[in-house]
């Protein structure tokens, strides 16, 4: 029976460890802010494929408690990709066999983990999973469920190429589904581009993304040029057929079929309503290093990284209060 650990169990961190639990795993999970229900109740989903359901896997509040239930088969990291989530596994990768299992938006990922774990396998996911969790350990899941992952780096050895088709095979037999892709950088790539240009654009005006393309003629223009401005960025980093016109065009037809019916709220819109920190180093921040360290001129990512920082950071307010040093020239009087 293979023994997982699942660290960030929100709506996404939820579903996973309820397919591995059903594929037969031993699965922890560490949980936080939902730690008590989920102790004593168990974790509730309601989901538009796999119906109702409850299960209870093994609970702990910290990765340090998790190290009695260990040691893991894989390592599925399901929390926000904020800086530093690379170590707060650290305690629970007591293994060389245990594999990493990043379940995270964003691009550049894999680096933090490559330099911190350079013995173990690392695989890098792209996920596909609407997900809430409408109140502590319970998660509401809509109509879809995909989980696109592959090894990192891409031509990693056999060892690692096993561990990561033994994790496609748990999924699948957990009525699941994560294809394998012999290089998943490409759909983080396609991934990356979505998420920059709609996270930002509606956590900063309030609007889902059929409102925001209601607001002005201008809207759709915007994103379009977000998404080209990415695939620059993409193409000097190796992968020029990543972002094309026909994914740009089949990502717009989503918002604009909402239309008449209502839009839907991409996670940092919804970050923004509930006062959670945003996701903007991994999906922003990162995307427009990588331009600037090939030469990629990105003015609209500048843009966005520098409002949407700040409308992370006026959401905590320990940060925001702390006093400024001044100079003695500050009160000079002409």
């Amino acid at each position: 029976m293979p023994r997982i650990l699942v660290f960030g169990a929100g709506g996404v961190g939820c579903i996973y460890a309820y397919i591995l639990h059903k594929a037969g795993a031993s699965v922890t999970a560490v949980c936080r802010t939902n730690y008590n229900v989920a102790k004593t109740k168990g974790i509730t989903v309601r989901s538009k494929i796999f119906g109702r359901q409850h299960f209870q896997p093994t609970v702990v509040k910290t990765v340090q408690e998790a190290l009695q239930h260990g040691p893991f088969d894989y390592l599925l990291v399901c929390s926000k990709a904020f800086p530093g989530t690379a170590e707060l596994i650290k305690d629970a990768v007591t293994d060389r066999h245990t594999a990493i299992v990043l379940a995270q938006n964003g691009i550049g990922l894999e680096e933090d983990y490559v330099k911190l774990y350079p013995e173990n396998t690392i695989i890098s996911g792209v996920v596909y999973l609407p997900v809430t969790q409408v109140d502590q350990g319970v998660v509401e899941h809509g109509p879809l469920e995909r989980f696109e992952i592959g090894t990192f780096p891409a031509d990693a050895g056999e060892q690692a190429k096993s561990q990561c088709r033994g994790l496609s095979e748990l999924f699948k037999a957990g009525g699941g589904s994560a294809p394998l892709f012999d290089d998943i950088q490409p759909l983080r790539w396609i991934k990356v581009a979505v998420n920059a240009a709609w996270n930002p654009t509606t956590a900063l005006t309030m609007c889902d993304d059929a409102n925001y393309l209601r607001s002005s003629p201008q809207a759709e223009p915007l994103i379009r040029g977000i998404m080209k401005e990415v695939s620059t960025v993409a193409a000097a980093a190796g992968y020029p057929d990543a972002i094309t016109h026909e994914v740009i065009e089949r990502d717009l037809a989503r918002p604009k079929s909402r239309l008449e019916t209502g839009g839907k709220e991409p996670s940092m819109l919804t970050d923004i309503r509930e006062g959670r920190s945003l996701e903007v180093e991994a999906i922003v921040g990162n995307t427009l290093r990588l331009g600037q360290r090939y030469g990629v001129k990105t003015p609209y990512l500048e843009m966005l990284y520098a409002l949407a920082m700040a409308r992370s950071f006026a959401l905590r307010p320990d940060e925001r209060w702390k006093p400024i040093a001044r100079h003695d020239s500050d009160d000079a009087r002409p």
